[in-house]
């Protein structure tokens, strides 16, 4: 997912945003505090609050609690689990998905989770008109890549949305027809984005005059009353720049066991060292560390550590002069030591990343990643027939409300000054501004963006940068890694698939529509009255799939 701290979706390295799982086992006899009240930072309001278009981490974070896809991951991500779906099955061609849905389940307003929902939700996903930032990791369903890009104008559209390969047999059982075998494509059903959704519902609300997206899901004090989920939690108020607050769903009667945490209060506190100070205060009940809080926090007693798989890095929009030049861009990835800025800048808390794949997951191969090499750096300029000083003035985008990224912006600034003599200028605006100018290739280079494990699958990291992906934001296309990339995901044996994606990640590290800089490892400050709260590498920001035994103590 698009990490924003990613985060999410990539908002940006603001280490506010978080991107933890909470899970652990029963706090036993622990006496309980009268009010099981959960409360932490998001750092940015989230764009929507409609699972199909949820790109950001921070929109997920909502999403992932009051919408439940077809199923989840195990607790130790090795495998998929019930979640909307009691049981699934796989045909003998490997091509068709049979789910049964868990019977009873309801939607928050009490009315029944159907199959037909499902059938609606991935439509509208691959609507062109709904224009999904996930859309492209729904390809494998049979005809969906060819609807998805279809002329959101053209008049047969509807009824090619009709060949889709997707069926309810019946209310309880939900069918997916793909084009041709791909292992991984369970896991692409735990995804909220595949939350089933109320088609009643979405056309009561109608669409917003101004933007023309479906009003049920706008971030607004109304989405109390309009957002119908069939997740754990429910929107119970909605304060915008503010917090959003959830409440637990009474009609959820799903595969989860009922959490003790009865209400969740996300906070979109946009600097870290604020919600840093609230936590202190005891505003707020767990926290990620700035980076200037290192040393004062690393032998709290209140501290977790742990590595994430996510990798941040440097957008170049390939489409705009310096960077549709390709050596340019290898240039500007040559000349950042990113074992200085792991050891300077962020005081230990990382890896240097060179290629996109981070450490802890199948297809990690750091011999194949972008290299520290001033000396290389300046000969790449020279042959791309470019001066430094014709270069001086490159704007790098960042978010300037976030010192974590002002700090490394600085770095990146000085760096390339230093080993590559160019004098780049720090365009920083709001965090909300940087994703939108990001996605819309509104930039010349910027970040940092990043990547957090959806799930834990290759496939989920390559197909970012696939040509026309939503998250794509370099607007980066090569043919060669396009074809790589597809018949690694066709593949089922793990030694082919490995040698198709070893091809994709060649050609991206030559290719450099990303500089990459960083694999983190997180620091959270946990108050010892949060029971049962535990950290685990996947992006899913305390997602609430194994937080069932999470409680507040008396404190």
């Amino acid at each position: 997912m698009q990490a924003g701290f990613r985060i999410r979706a990539l908002a940006l390295a603001v280490a506010g945003l978080f991107a933890v799982v909470a899970c652990g086992g029963s706090s036993g006899s622990t006496a309980l505090a009268s009010t099981q009240e959960l409360r932490f930072n998001l750092a940015t309001e989230p764009g929507t609050l409609d699972p199909g278009l949820m790109q950001w981490n921070y929109e997920g974070a909502v999403g992932v609690r009051t919408f439940e896809g077809l199923l989840r991951p195990s607790k130790d991500l090795k495998d998929v689990v019930p979640a909307a779906a009691d049981s699934f099955s796989l045909d003998s061609t490997g091509t068709v998905y049979t789910f049964k849905l868990h019977p009873g389940a309801k939607w928050s307003d009490g009315q029944p989770v159907k199959a037909a929902d499902f059938v609606y939700a991935y439509q509208r996903l691959l609507d062109p008109r709904v224009a999904a930032s996930y859309a492209s990791y729904y390809y494998a369903i049979k005809n969906a890549a060819t609807v998805n890009a279809m002329d959101p104008k053209d008049a047969t559209l509807d009824a090619a949305i009709q060949t889709l390969g997707l069926k309810a047999v019946d209310d309880n059982t939900f069918q997916i027809t793909l084009e041709a075998p791909a292992g991984y494509f369970k896991w692409v059903t735990t995804l909220w984005t595949g939350a089933p959704i109320r088609k009643d519902i979405v056309l009561k609300y109608g669409k917003d005059a101004a933007s023309g997206v479906d009003k049920w899901g706008i971030v607004a004090a109304s989405a109390a009353g309009s957002l119908v989920g069939n997740g754990q939690y429910k929107v119970t108020e909605v304060v915008p720049k503010d917090h959003i607050t959830l409440g637990l769903n009474p009609n959820y009667s799903g595969t989860a066991p009922k959490p003790t945490i009865t209400k969740i209060t996300m906070f979109e506190i946009d600097d870290e060292t604020v919600a840093y100070a609230k936590y202190k205060s005891g505003e707020l009940d767990f926290v990620s560390v700035p980076i200037a809080n290192t040393d004062a926090v690393r032998s709290s007693s209140e501290l977790t550590k742990n590595p994430e798989l996510t990798v941040f890095w440097t957008d170049f929009n390939v489409k705009a002069a310096p960077f549709d030049n390709v050596k340019v861009r290898q240039a500007f990835a040559s000349a950042v030591d990113r074992e200085s800025f792991i050891t300077n800048v962020f005081k230990g808390r990382g890896l240097p990343a060179g290629s996109l794949i981070p450490k802890g997951m199948r297809n990690f191969r750091p011999d194949l990643g972008q290299k520290y090499d001033p000396a290389a750096a300046k000969a790449l300029l020279a042959s791309a027939g470019v001066s430094a000083s014709s270069l001086n003035g490159t704007k790098y985008l960042y978010n300037s409300n976030s010192p974590t990224n002002k700090t490394i912006a600085e770095f990146i600034q000085a760096q390339l000054k230093t080993n590559l003599g160019v004098d780049i200028v720090l365009d920083g605006t709001d965090s909300k501004t940087v994703s939108s100018r990001l996605r819309h290739q509104q930039y010349q280079f910027g970040g940092p963006s990043g990547w957090g494990a959806d799930y834990p699958d290759s496939q989920d990291w390559f197909d970012t940068m696939m040509t026309g992906a939503g998250n794509n934001f370099s607007a980066y296309t090569s043919t060669t890694y396009d074809t790589a990339v597809t018949k690694g995901d066709a593949e089922s044996d793990n030694a082919k698939r490995d040698a198709f994606y070893e091809t994709a990640e060649k050609t991206l590290v030559a290719d450099a529509p990303l500089m990459f800089m960083y694999q983190r490892t997180s620091w959270w400050l946990i108050k010892p009255y949060v029971k049962g709260l535990q950290i685990t590498p996947i992006d899913y920001f305390l997602g609430d799939f194994y937080a069932y035994s999470v409680q507040i103590a008396q404190h």
